[in-house]
């Protein structure tokens, strides 16, 4: 069966009608809950933690401290990656200081954290109990910095105040701020910005040491990742490089446009480094504006030549094929669309399944960034994505996607192994450091072995048991 005579298809078309009908507000979805993703005090959190020697204190009860420590710091940081734990500092509002207000406490609390801490930043994290009850952390944070060693700022990061999106850019946007005047002009050296990961598992790592690499190969020096594990003294020169560039365009565009805007700091408007031609185009836009294109062009040539039989292996394996990528179980939409073009580029025909309306209206600048540079691909969304509950793990979007794949010339699926499409399935979720990066010209090596242990395994019978543990037994 087509995709076009199911019953469970909403939406049809490419990722530009798409863009058009959200737009028109012919695809805003009336149940959200399924898909509300993290709050604005949480995002805020991710990118204050990407800073070395910081202090988030978070002003509120403890509910939310409690939340990203556990999360971030203790999982995240801890369990995965081995650093020590970082205890998150918070004032523990309680009955008395919501009635009378809890100013006087967070300034004692900004004194205790410089003193037991010595950090070189303190920001103050307001959430939902401090913003509703109006207390007034911007002066407290300027009172503060006259008692205190540390530099002390404050972010209004109240869940209410915002969604996701505006607590990473709000928190750009001040770090803006810590920014000094350019004492000097340093040659050849950039900012990679839109990163939010500091000790915490938030990024792909792998993907950021990838093009760290390629670029110093081609002699470019990189002042600062902002503010993934930077310094504040690395903030404070931001202002010194000839050129910003994101590693993540959807994260980094904000902050890339407001240096721009407020510096007259160039920013290299590229997509992310996935395939050949996305990778060439990123490492050219940064040495192009340096004037090292000659020494690019040394690296491309040497690292393609490097991987040419992955190349001929992806060619030969997905030309005239379909590739199905499914954003609810890929890390992330910006991602998946890159792989979209990705696998056009190999000679497959992309079709992305379940890209959220609320994706598309919060990351538009960046979607129409992708149109721009002629990522359209097929696009369908079902039902399943719209009911309540996980789409991720329900037997709704499960059975959907086997029909889908089913009614598909030879389907190849990119994803998660968790889906049983009834095709070969690339795992792009294995976070194996053998699979890693996917970025740039090992990220093409990477995905071509995983693409080749999809193939020699499609023959092998998937366990009925762990789909069943999945998504539920079928019954009549």
């Amino acid at each position: 069966m087509e995709p076009d005579e199911m019953d469970e298809i909403v939406f049809h078309g490419t990722l530009q009608q798409l863009v058009e009908k959200v737009e028109a507000g012919e695809m805003v979805p009336k149940l959200q809950a399924s898909h509300a993703p993290m709050c604005k005090f949480f995002t805020s959190f991710y990118v204050i933690n990407g800073i070395r020697h910081v202090v988030p204190l978070v002003h509120g009860p403890t509910g939310c401290p409690l939340w990203v420590s556990d999360i971030v710091r203790t999982r995240e940081c801890c369990e995965f990656r081995g650093v020590p734990l970082e205890p998150t500092a918070c004032t523990s509002l309680d009955e008395t200081n919501v009635i009378y207000g809890g100013e006087g406490k967070l300034l004692e609390a900004v004194k205790e954290a410089d003193e037991r801490y010595h950090p070189d930043l303190i920001v103050i994290l307001s959430c939902c109990c401090s913003g509703i009850i109006g207390d007034d952390v911007e002066s407290v944070a300027r009172e503060a910095e006259k008692l205190v060693h540390a530099h002390v700022l404050a972010l209004r990061s109240e869940g209410f105040g915002g969604d996701f999106r505006s607590g990473y850019e709000d928190a750009f946007e001040l770090i803006m701020d810590l920014m000094e005047p350019p004492k000097t002009m340093r040659k050849g050296t950039i900012n990679l910005i839109g990163a939010r990961m500091g000790p915490s598992l938030t990024e792909f790592s792998d993907d950021l040491d990838e093009i760290t690499k390629l670029l110093h190969e081609v002699g470019v020096k990189i002042n600062a990742v902002i503010a993934g594990g930077c310094t504040v003294d690395e903030i404070r020169r931001a202002r010194e490089v000839e050129l910003n560039a994101s590693w993540c365009y959807d994260w980094g565009q904000k902050l890339g446009d407001a240096m721009e805007a407020r510096f007259g700091i160039p920013y290299s408007r590229t997509g992310q480094p996935y395939g050949l031609k996305a990778t060439e185009e990123w490492l050219m836009g940064i040495a192009g504006p340096l004037g090292m294109r000659k020494e690019a062009t040394r690296v491309i040539k040497r690292e393609t030549e490097r991987i040419r039989p992955d190349l001929a292996y992806l060619h030969d394996t997905l030309d005239g094929k379909t590739a199905v990528i499914e954003i609810s179980e890929f890390p992330g939409p910006i991602r998946a669309l890159s792989l979209a073009r990705m696998a056009e580029e190999c000679g497959a025909h992309p079709v992305v399944i379940n890209v959220h309306p609320y994706t598309i209206k919060e990351r538009m600048p960046s979607i129409k960034f992708l149109l721009d540079t002629g990522v359209n691909p097929e696009v369908i969304l079902t039902k399943g994505l719209f009911r309540l509950g996980s789409f991720r793990s329900s037997r709704e979007t499960e059975g959907e996607l086997e029909a889908i794949a089913q009614g598909l010339d030879d389907p190849i699926f990119f994803g998660n192994a968790a889906r049983f499409p009834g095709c070969p399935v690339v795992n792009l979720t294995l976070l194996n450091p053998v699979y890693l990066p996917h970025y740039g010209f090992r990220g093409i090596h990477n995905i071509a072995a995983l693409l080749r242990q999809a193939m020699e395994n499609q023959r092998l019978p998937r366990s009925t048991l762990f789909r069943g543990m999945l998504y539920g037994n079928e019954t009549n």
